[in-house]
């Protein structure tokens, strides 16, 4: 039963394609989050607060927003495995520049240059699975892709803090980054070989760019783009729910480390453990729910996460836990909380058009980066203000929005 239980789970037209770009998305996410379980060592160190210490990540998800909306169109038309490659060497080397950097300045410049490679990700690996998947696969290949990219949000913590507890923080940050380094050379080798009859040769960057924007592009259809984007109810309340998506989910990796810290008085790398239950059981829950999604009304999925995400933290804050049962209440977290990705994908897939669906995902990935930098920054002001326990019960306030959305769009819908 649970052998046919996970045949069901990867059964998707594409197993190659989907396993790779998930490989990716994980290292994707394991970037985006190799910087907060480093908190309780960078805070203290550097004499900074959390709300500095969260413009870190506020930084690399604005520079990651605004990229995306450029990437989309181009990933279009442009050699899909240029821009991976590419994208993951650059997120890489920002990294690494953060590592070395002898200031708190240089360190935003290294998440600034982090953030122009992450955003080559999402437009391009997410469109190219909605292209080659059906409408009945579309749940379980968004379930793998997020089951993959939450690994890479499990193994970032573990690998950061157990190096930055030997070696110091800036050596984790370099382990990290060269672990990147190697896997865009595995990206490099393996796409031509998993891609659907091989891959497309391309023009040259630059005259990819200037077809993309100058030639190819009539000025007319970009307005008539965003105008869609802008007025269509459903990919409105889309961009909404990707919002907010962001906005919770990265909140609760930003400060789950210092939180699990804070409620235990225990050392940092206990709660770099913390962080890391709570992103093993969301790999899992991302795998399972896909199926999910497949068989049942995926807005009532998602409905279900956000209610389910929003009780698990107030009880997590207000209920009091020994460390063991601190860590089962993370890994309930995870589960419910992750259960939103393959959801909220899949109704993306359902509203994009092969030909501009990385326009999209652009779209749509742009609202969830936004929404990360807007939750990290304000609850790191309001740990400032109060203290990380209530930062950290905020994000329960971020989930039950996320349940008014879904219901707004079951409205626009009826």
């Amino acid at each position: 039963m649970v052998v046919e239980a996970v045949r069901s789970a990867i059964d998707v037209g594409n197993p190659g394609l989907v396993g790779l770009l998930s490989f990716s998305h994980g290292f994707n996410e394991f970037f985006s989050i190799i910087v907060p379980p480093l908190f309780p060592y960078l805070i203290p160190r550097l004499g900074i607060g959390y709300s500095q210490a969260s413009l870190l990540v506020v930084v690399f998800f604005l520079t990651y927003s605004v990229c995306q909306l450029p990437v989309g169109p181009l990933a279009d038309v442009y050699d899909n495995r240029k821009l991976l490659v590419a994208g993951m060497a650059v997120l890489a080397a920002g990294i690494a520049f953060v590592a070395v950097s002898r200031n708190f300045p240089l360190m935003i410049l290294g998440m600034v240059v982090a953030g122009v490679g992450g955003s080559t990700y999402h437009p391009t690996g997410m469109a190219l699975i909605s292209d080659v998947e059906s409408n009945e696969t579309y749940g379980r290949s968004m379930g793998i892709h997020g089951t993959l990219g939450s690994l890479g949000t499990v193994v970032a913590p573990v690998l950061v803090v157990a190096v930055a507890e030997t070696a110091g923080w800036r050596a984790a940050l370099l382990a990290g980054s060269a672990l990147g380094l190697l896997f865009s050379l595995v990206l490099y080798a393996a796409y031509p070989i998993v891609a659907p009859g091989g891959f497309d040769e391309s023009p040259n960057a630059v005259t990819a760019l200037r077809r993309t924007f100058v030639e190819e592009i009539d000025r007319r259809e970009v307005l008539d783009r965003v105008s869609t984007y802008l007025t269509d109810a459903e990919i409105v309340i889309l961009g909404l729910l990707f919002l907010v998506v962001g906005a919770e989910v990265r909140a609760v990796q930003t400060f789950t480390a210092s939180f699990a810290v804070t409620k235990t008085g225990l050392a940092e790398s206990f709660g770099g453990t913390m962080l890391s239950v709570t992103m093993v059981t969301a790999s899992l829950a991302s795998m399972l729910t896909g199926t999910i999604v497949d068989r049942f009304d995926r807005d009532l999925v998602a409905a279900a996460t956000f209610v389910g995400t929003s009780a698990t933290v107030v009880a997590l804050v207000y209920v009091p836990l020994t460390p063991v049962q601190l860590a089962v209440g993370f890994v309930v977290l995870g589960g419910v909380m992750y259960g939103v990705y393959p959801a909220t994908n899949a109704m993306a897939a359902d509203t994009s058009v092969s030909g501009t669906s990385g326009s999209l995902f652009a779209v749509t990935n742009t609202a969830s980066a936004v929404g990360g930098a807007a939750g990290a920054y304000v609850l790191g002001v309001l740990a400032d203000a109060t203290t990380i326990t209530y930062a950290f019960l905020a994000t329960a306030g971020i989930a039950a929005a996320g349940l008014f959305v879904v219901v707004g769009s079951r409205l626009t819908k009826a």
